[in-house]
């Protein structure tokens, strides 16, 4: 339930990322000049899914830092199930419009945002819609 987030995250760092995990969202930040490929998607998937056991989640990545995605890997949606949707972090314009770009290759809700609040608010909104008794 959305009420109950935790004001402080479990925070997993990593060599690639830091890994912010609050109760039904996470945080991500991909380091600087990072090449995200598969081998990261994989070690991403396993901390969700040792650490969101009880239901869905969004995951907000926020782009502090310069850093490619192999936009294929955004195709693999069913790597985690439970992960409604993606809010993307952006502070510039050149990154506003590469995760516009990348937006077309996943499945699942994917927002683009210009400020962190925004993209925890939209990641709430999701999940209460999935949760509404109406959503089936």
């Amino acid at each position: 339930m959305i009420d109950k987030l935790k004001t402080s995250p479990t925070i997993i760092e990593l060599d690639f990322i830091t890994i912010e995990l609050f109760e039904s969202y996470a945080v991500t930040t991909i380091k600087d000049g990072v090449a995200f490929d598969f081998e990261h998607l994989e070690t991403i998937s396993e901390v969700f899914k040792t650490n969101y056991t009880d239901g869905p989640f969004v995951s907000i990545a926020n782009r502090k830092f310069d850093y490619t995605v192999n936009p294929t890997c955004l195709m693999r949606s069913d790597y985690i199930p439970n992960l409604l949707g993606i809010a993307v972090i952006c502070y510039s314009r050149s990154a506003f419009e590469t995760a516009l770009f990348e937006q077309k290759f996943y499945s699942k809700p994917f927002k683009v945002f210009h400020t962190l609040s925004e993209g925890i608010v939209w990641g709430q909104q999701l999940l209460q819609e999935s949760s509404s008794p109406n959503n089936s």
